[in-house]
């Protein structure tokens, strides 16, 4: 695809991650504003996550230019968010700025130096259509929470498949699981991603490493996930047995957190055994709690077969 653009000048492509504060609101501004004072050729977007999430074809435009620099979240983050769009990244030609991490100043001044560097090798000069896009996403009304895979660490083991509850994963064509429906994820829920042995599945807007797109090592399960700081998180196998020999049949759940009285889990237990946030868990339709239900007393609970019921749009 022709980009029209100057051969060697460098192109910056700056999301704004709207909907979420996980970049802070001045160094947005500090490195938006210097973007529109430099001469540079630029796109400033909403956000990528729902660029990716709806393929838009404008990604693959933007990999193709011939000197790129993202100034966004993690590289991790978004070299997967680019594959979940069917759109491979070069991470030997493409530049990467993580503003969650690197002050301002810093990204400013190796901007300025890979600038330069790109017009000494071309001795070109600015465009007259250098300009900050109005690009607006096309999921406006849609806050772009969903799961992205890291296929470098996933070794397709579908448990994430196997204990989403709202049929956000599926099978590829090749039998690799994959992100099928990322407006069926639950906002805010990132219980697949504790989940996961391989800490393969990202949340870009999440707040804690390594869901977050982060390369640390460290576990998954955090202080909020009703598990020990640096404890397994347990097999969904596990975790619907549990639920099982705690769920009487035709029963609710409780909202009471202290009734012991009752044999159905309480929304705080579900917590503790899912991490599913609170929010996340009353926001459930009586479909899919009863969905959690059938998962949990069905000897095949793990196999996947219910993966599509219930999807929650």
């Amino acid at each position: 695809m022709t980009t029209g653009r100057p051969t060697g000048q460098q192109y910056v492509l700056f999301c704004n991650c709207v909907h979420y504060d996980v970049i802070p609101q001045a160094t947005r501004e500090q490195v938006l504003g210097f973007l529109g004072q430099s001469g540079m050729e630029f796109e400033a977007v909403a956000d990528l996550c729902g660029l990716a999430a709806s393929r838009d074809p404008r990604l693959r435009e933007w990999s193709q230019t011939p000197s790129p620099a993202i100034v966004a979240c993690f590289p991790r983050a978004v070299r997967w968010l680019f594959h979940a769009a069917d759109v491979p990244l070069s991470q030997e030609r493409v530049r990467f700025f993580n503003m969650r991490t690197q002050p301002p100043e810093e990204i400013i001044r190796e901007l300025m130096k890979d600038d330069r560097s790109s017009k000494t090798q071309e001795q070109s000069v600015p465009s007259s259509t250098n300009h900050q896009s109005s690009t607006a996403n096309h999921q406006s009304n849609w806050v772009s929470w969903f799961p992205v895979i890291d296929y470098d660490r996933c070794v397709n083991c579908k448990q994430c498949m196997n204990f989403c509850l709202f049929g956000v994963y599926g099978p590829s064509d090749d039998g690799r699981v994959r992100v099928q429906n990322p407006s069926g994820c639950k906002t805010n829920c990132p219980a697949c991603a504790r989940m996961c042995p391989q800490k393969a599945i990202i949340f870009p807007k999440y707040a804690d490493s390594p869901i977050n797109g982060d390369v640390g090592a460290g576990s998954c399960a955090g202080s909020d996930s009703g598990q020990p700081q640096g404890g397994a998180p347990p097999a969904a196998g596990d975790v619907y047995e549990r639920i099982r020999r705690r769920t009487a049949p035709g029963k609710r759940f409780s909202t009471q957190a202290g009734d012991a009285s009752r044999s159905c889990p309480t929304l705080d237990s579900l917590k503790r055994e899912l991490n599913i946030p609170d929010d996340v868990l009353a926001s459930l339709s009586p479909a899919e709690m009863q969905r959690i239900i059938r998962q949990s007393q069905s000897p095949s609970s793990t196999d996947g077969a219910e993966k599509g019921d219930d999807h929650h749009e």
